[in-house]
């Protein structure tokens, strides 16, 4: 992301000029103060794009992350729910 949508339209017209497709989304948060620029580019150009503009090459961030931390939250939830599967909800209300 680039603090300013301006920077990043002037990297996507660098990207262009070397043959690379790139399109930047313009945010500010819905209020009055600076607006970000997000350049993004197809996954297959990634290191030539981050080449081209003399960045290192992102990190890599999958769905399948999972913060085991909230694990034995989860296990106890659902030993709640069977819990009260098999003495029955009905009867608490």
């Amino acid at each position: 992301m680039f603090l300013d949508a301006g920077e990043a339209e002037i990297a996507r017209a660098k990207l262009a000029s070397g043959g690379i497709a790139a399109e930047v989304f313009v945010e500010n948060f819905g209020g009055e103060g600076p607006r970000h620029g997000r350049l993004m580019v197809v996954e297959p150009d990634v290191g030539e794009a981050c080449e081209v503009l003399g960045l290192p090459l992102p990190t890599r961030v999958t769905a399948t992350t999972f913060d085991r931390a909230a694990l034995p939250i989860l296990i106890a939830l659902v030993v709640l729910a069977l819990i009260g599967l098999a003495f029955g909800f009905d009867r608490w209300m």
